[in-house]
């Protein structure tokens, strides 16, 4: 199999698990959802970068929206987009850190979730900006730690144990914070 076939396939996978966590998996609170669909879109931003990343996240939201009951608002896949983007200019071919997650979630979440889907709730919805606002910083404040910490426990274990041919193309960070067991060395401060 080629490299681009290894990468498609497995760009395909991750959209694959973007869609059953987007339909099947999620808590919910009294004031929020917490959605997983963000590790499958950050798996693929950590193997495949900012293109794939954005990619493959507007792919699995217009899936998981078509098979949903509400149907397909387009401006939502702007918001996707962005959100893939970011993930993958943060985590692709960077040492794994705590500190590099929160920022990439926190800015994530700001300019995206806060601002930009409240926009977009608001031309779906008919409600005010500012009253859809409040919420969403709420709602923000609960799921940004568990977006933390479940890339830094989940994600890069999950891109550890998966076969070095399919870490596609094979960037030198693997070769320098790989050790010889396939797991990622975190960045630790001394």
């Amino acid at each position: 199999m080629t490299n681009t076939v290894r990468k498609i396939t497995m760009i395909g996978m991750l959209i694959a698990a973007q869609v059953i966590t987007g339909r099947f998996i999620s808590i919910s609170l009294p004031i929020a959802t917490i959605g997983f669909t963000f590790l499958p879109i950050a798996i693929t931003g950590i193997l495949y970068g900012p293109v794939w990343g954005g990619v493959s996240a507007v792919l699995g939201d217009l899936i998981t929206a078509l098979l949903g009951p509400y149907g397909y608002f387009p401006p939502m896949g702007i918001s996707a987009l962005l959100t893939g983007m970011i993930y993958g200019f943060f985590l692709y071919r960077k040492t794994a850190s705590i500190r590099r997650i929160f920022l990439c979630v926190l800015t994530e979440s700001i300019l995206i979730s806060v601002f930009l889907q409240t926009f977009w709730l608001m031309l779906l919805t008919g409600k005010g900006y500012l009253v859809l606002l409040p919420v969403r910083i709420l709602q923000n404040l609960i799921t940004i730690p568990v977006s933390v910490i479940c890339i830094w426990l989940v994600a890069y274990r999950v891109v550890a144990l998966m076969p070095k041919n399919i870490r596609l193309p094979e960037p030198s960070f693997w070769k320098k914070h790989t050790s010889p067991s396939g797991k990622i060395e975190t960045h630790k401060k001394g």
